[in-house]
């Protein structure tokens, strides 16, 4: 029998419950999201979002919610 310093693995189950609550949102946590973009995006981004009294981060989490919903 050899010894090994890495983690068992839980394999299959491991991973259905990452997507059950990845799915579900059930710990309810905020998790960050970081992306490149050019400069001349953002700056377009960030007036839009003024313009309207609301966030970059709001404006994100309804994006993504919408393509997501496709």
């Amino acid at each position: 029998m050899t010894l090994s310093t890495r983690r068992p693995s839980r394999g299959a189950e491991a991973r259905e419950q990452f997507l059950q609550e990845a799915v579900t949102g059930k710990d309810g946590k905020k998790r960050r999201l970081n992306a490149e973009i050019e400069e001349a995006l953002h700056r377009r981004i960030r007036i839009r979002a003024a313009e309207e009294g609301r966030t970059v981060s709001e404006i994100t989490r309804e994006l993504w919610a919408e393509y997501l919903d496709k």
